[in-house]
């Protein structure tokens, strides 16, 4: 009896020991196409920069089979609706208030489509941001910019001109939720 409850639960140990998700997608997508990011807003290259970092995620997860959209089984349509900074903390000064913290916030339409099945998995809006200060450089202004909760020298992603530093996190923050929710759509 022994024996046979090891056996038992040896093959179903084995069984569920090579879950995927890959696995769960619907068999007949294999492949993803992504349109060209399209920009609402009157921020300056940040399509393109949402583009590239979507295309270099999905490779490097190797969730789907990154193509041309003749070939594709599906399609990624991304438009940046806006980019907007907005003041995020205040110190109080002598006679006014002054703005210590920014945030901007990167907001897209997202819709991933089936073109198989002429139908869309999801079309959402999502948004991310990232924080910066009043200074001349981000690696020194005493603010978690995109919170992961490091500060300058131990974060390692900041470097440079706050506000271009800031829109990187977000667009990089962007386009990691976008993966995510390709892939929790399954």
């Amino acid at each position: 009896m022994k024996k046979f409850i090891l056996a038992i639960s040896l093959v179903l140990l084995y069984n569920c020991g090579f879950y995927s998700l890959k696995g769960s997608l619907p068999a007949h997508i294999k492949s993803i196409s992504i349109s060209p990011v399209v920009n609402e807003s009157p921020e300056f290259g940040v399509s393109e920069n949402v583009g590239e970092q979507i295309s270099e995620m999905l490779i490097s997860e190797n969730v789907l089979s990154v193509t041309n959209e003749d070939v594709a089984d599906s399609r990624l349509n991304v438009t940046i609706k806006s980019v907007l900074d907005k003041p995020y903390t205040y110190s109080a000064g002598d006679t006014y208030e002054q703005v210590e913290e920014w945030r901007i916030t990167l907001k897209a339409k997202v819709v991933w489509y089936d073109l198989t099945k002429d139908e869309a998995f999801f079309d959402k809006t999502i948004s991310s941001w990232g924080a910066y200060g009043t200074g001349a450089d981000i690696s020194t202004d005493n603010i978690d910019n995109d919170g992961d909760g490091l500060v300058d020298s131990d974060d390692d992603d900041e470097f440079g001109s706050p506000r271009e530093s800031a829109l990187e996190v977000a667009i990089r923050k962007l386009s990691e939720d976008i993966i995510n929710e390709i892939t929790s759509t399954w």
